[in-house]
Formats: structure tokens, C-alpha cells, sequence
């Protein structure tokens, strides 16, 4: 990356070793101006207020909507502000900025990743919706799976694309070679998932030549304390001939395994989310029992179609009442429900599990015949059709 002294997201240095004098300006540099805009950007003070009010405007609309129990609209704005951040990084094609995370994709392909991100996020709510209204073979679950999975596959194959083409930079893939001088370092913070903490890293800045003109970037290297490097000392460089301003430093001591691992993990999100989307688009998954205001799971006319075969019209729902039970000369007992017919419990095994009061959904097929049958303590119907109440 082009090297800007006036730069404000970085500090420069020609000391080799970091002074606490030096930590201490920094960090008071950097918090100063960590909303003012950087020098020979396309960003304004203007666009970066425009842009922390949209983030809070969205963060709002999100809080809102999800404390109002509008979970599928605030999942929707959650998956749009990704949306409409990748296209604004595809359409306003802002320039790399320097930080200590910066991957080895160029910000269309970052832009690219946010905004398929986004649309994953938000065509979740908008199948779940219309799966909850129309008779289709996803479930709940289904597009549950096929989201994650997605989202795994997605940030994988991001991940294994930046290290595969640092890898493929770093190791003479650009086929120009340069010698460059060491001249100081930037220096700036970032926060590690390791530690929990921002840490200071360094990176070195080179100066070199190409095609006779004499410039000054920034290294793919970055350290965390003293760089091996010294103000002065030569390095091979390799330079991207599309980007003259990136260069990575040719070392015959690289270490393989960070780079190894670092595309092997990645790899290993890939398999489980393309796992997970094969499972989520081939295999029936049982839509869970969803609760309602008083906790009880609910009993929905899609989890009817899931778990026992029965469309439209091929089912109905009825809730009884235990009224009473009586034990018959030949020992079985027979038990009268709140609308005045009989059952019988041969074995015994109704009687010993409920007693008189015993409230119950019974859900019947189209010939009359019991399917099955619900505590009504613990569920409660939820579906479409006309529930009769015997009370």
C-alpha cells in the first residue's frame, strides 16, 4: 500500500523499538483523530458523520424492532445494512486504508463478500415468512441450516481466497523483483480475538524503485514488538505490476505451518457450511415447536404437515376435557369426555398417567380417526383451521 506521511490512520516512526513516550503519543494520536478524515482519501468529515448517522439509524431501527417482537424485520434491516454497505463499497470504490487486518482481497472483492453476506441474512426472514403462509417442503429449519451454512461456506471461502492469494503474491506470483530499503515504520492498533485487547503492531515501509521512478510503500509484513527489519537495511520486494504501490517481501525464512493453517481452517468452515446447505436443501428438518406468551410450544399447521404426512383438509383438532372415569366389570376403564362420548383404556395406561380434569387437544384424520393427542398444559394451537372447545 502507497506509503502517506500525512496519513492519520497510522503513525510513522524511524525507531526500530517502540519508546513508552512513543505508545503513549500514539495511542493519544489515534484516539484524536479517529473520526477526522484520512488525507488523500475519497472520504469527507461530511461522508463520515453521514455514515456513523446511517449506522445508528440502522442499529435503532434494529433494537426497535426486535424489543417490539418483530424479530424477522429487525433480522431483514440487520441483513440490509451489510446489503447496502457492499454496494456502496462497489459503487464509491474507496481505496484500501491502512489497518492491521487488512486481507489480501482488493475492495471490490471485499464489497463483493459484505454484500452476499447481506443478501443471505435477509433472505432468511423472507422464507421464513413465506414458508409460514404457503404449503412448501422447507421448513423453519431448513432455511435455519441453509443460512448458517451458507453464512460458514461464505466467510470460508473468503478467508481461504485472502490467504491463497497472499501466498500466491508473496511467493514471486507477480514475476517483478526489487530491491528496497527499509526507511522506518507505521505503527497503529488493532484489536486481537486472542487477547481481547488492542495490541500495537509495526509494519515496515520501503523504498524502492520501479520502471525508474522512485516510490515508498508499505510491507505485507506485520509485527507485534521489534520488527526483525532496520531502518536501512535492503530487502527483496516483489511489486504487483496492476498496483505499484503493492509489495510483499521475497524472505527465504518464511514460515509455512501460519500459512498452511491459515488456509486449511478456512477450509475446514467451507465443508461443514457446504455440509450444512447439502443437509438444509435434501433433508427434512422438523420444524421446532415455537413458544408462545404463556411458554407453551405451539401446535402449527405446518409442524402437522412435517410430523404426521396430513395437507389441508385431511385433518381437524379438537380439545377435551377428562370429565370422568369408571372401571368396568371386566377391568378395563372407560373414560367419558367433556362432549359426552367414551373411550376406553384397555391396558390401563390413560388412567394411571391422568385423572379427571385432564385437558387435551386430540388431533384426528379425515376419517375421524386419532392421530394423536397434546397436553394442553404444555401446548397450545397456533394453526389456521377452527379448533373445537369441549368444555
Amino acid at each position: 500500500m502507497k506509503f502517506d506521511p500525512d496519513a492519520l490512520n497510522y503513525v510513522f516512526s524511524t525507531e526500530q523499538e517502540i519508546t513508552a513516550e512513543e505508545r503513549s503519543q500514539l495511542r493519544q494520536q489515534l484516539l484524536s483523530n479517529a473520526l477526522k478524515p484520512m488525507i488523500g482519501d475519497k472520504s469527507s468529515l461530511m461522508k463520515t458523520l453521514t455514515a456513523a448517522a446511517v449506522f445508528i439509524s440502522f442499529l435503532l431501527a434494529i433494537i426497535a424492532a426486535a424489543t417490539t417482537g418483530h424479530l424477522r424485520i429487525a433480522a431483514f434491516i440487520f441483513g440490509l445494512m451489510f446489503f447496502i454497505a457492499g454496494v456502496s463499497m462497489l459503487i464509491f470504490g474507496q481505496q484500501d486504508t491502512y489497518t492491521a487486518d487488512r486481507n489480501n482481497l482488493r475492495p471490490k472483492q471485499n464489497a463483493a463478500f459484505v454484500l452476499l453476506l447481506g443478501v443471505l441474512i435477509m433472505a432468511a426472514p423472507l422464507l421464513i415468512a413465506y414458508v409460514s403462509r404457503n404449503d412448501t417442503s422447507l421448513s423453519t429449519g431448513n432455511i435455519i441450516v441453509l443460512l448458517v451454512g451458507g453464512c460458514f461456506a461464505l466467510a470460508g471461502g473468503f478467508f481461504v481466497l485472502s490467504v491463497t492469494a497472499g501466498l500466491i503474491k508473496s511467493s514471486k506470483g507477480f514475476g517483478y523483483e526489487t530491491e528496497g530499503e527499509c526507511i522506518g515504520y507505521v505503527r497503529c492498533f488493532h484489536s486481537t480475538n486472542e487477547n481481547h485487547h488492542t495490541t500495537l503492531v509495526t509494519s515496515p515501509v520501503y523504498e524502492y524503485y520501479y520502471e525508474g521512478e522512485r516510490l515508498q510503500a508499505i510491507g505485507n509484513e506485520n509485527y507485534i514488538g521489534t520488527p526483525p527489519v532496520a531502518v536501512g537495511e535492503h530487502r527483496t520486494l516483489n511489486i504487483d505490476p496492476k498496483d505499484h504501490y503493492a509489495i510483499f517481501e521475497l524472505s527465504e525464512n518464511k514460515r509455512k505451518a501460519p500459512t498452511i493453517i491459515g488456509i486449511l481452517f478456512p477450509l475446514v468452515f467451507v465443508i461443514v457450511g457446504l455440509a450444512l446447505v447439502w443437509y438444509g436443501a435434501t433433508q427434512h428438518i422438523e420444524p421446532a415447536n415455537s413458544s408462545v406468551n404463556n411458554g407453551k410450544s405451539s401446535i402449527t399447521d405446518i409442524y402437522i404437515r412435517k410430523k404426521f404426512g396430513l395437507g389441508e383438509g385431511e385433518w381437524s383438532i379438537a380439545e377435551y376435557t377428562v370429565t370422568d372415569m369408571t372401571e368396568d366389570s371386566n377391568g378395563e376403564w372407560l373414560i367419558e369426555l367433556s362432549d359426552g362420548t367414551f373411550r376406553r383404556d384397555s391396558d390401563g395406561s390413560f388412567h394411571s398417567s391422568h385423572s379427571v380434569g385432564y385437558r387435551f387437544y386430540e388431533l384426528t384424520d379425515s376419517s375421524g380417526t386419532p392421530v394423536a393427542s397434546f397436553n394442553a398444559e404444555n401446548w397450545e394451537y397456533a394453526g389456521s383451521k377452527e379448533c373445537v372447545y369441549h368444555d
